[in-house]
């Protein structure tokens, strides 16, 4: 979007540009956490494996962690501020295109 028609239009696009960019940084944290919920159910699988112990039993087990249930409530945080920031960021974006008709 080049060549604003007004600084009501450029300062609306420019905070939808920052909305999206927290947004994004909110999702990389979202997945992180994704990603360490499941690292941490694999390992449990692996020493539950080799003690000859079955992986529904690991799942139990770690489901009843500390670090499982920080890492799912974070995704669950992170992955909500991220549709938070999305949102305003489009109905920011809307605003630009609204005062770039007037």
């Amino acid at each position: 979007m080049n060549g604003f028609s007004n600084d009501s239009e450029h300062a609306a696009y420019n905070l939808a540009e920052a909305f999206l960019e927290k947004a994004m940084s909110c999702m990389k944290y979202a997945e992180e956490a994704a990603e360490a919920f499941r690292g941490g159910r694999i390992a449990m699988r692996r020493q539950f494996k080799s003690r000859g112990l079955s992986e529904a039993e690991a799942d139990i087990r770690w489901a009843g962690t500390v670090q499982a249930t920080r890492a799912i409530s974070d995704n669950s945080f992170f992955m909500s501020q991220a549709t938070m920031y999305n949102n305003a960021a489009a109905a920011q974006y809307a605003k630009a295109l609204y005062l770039r008709g007037k």
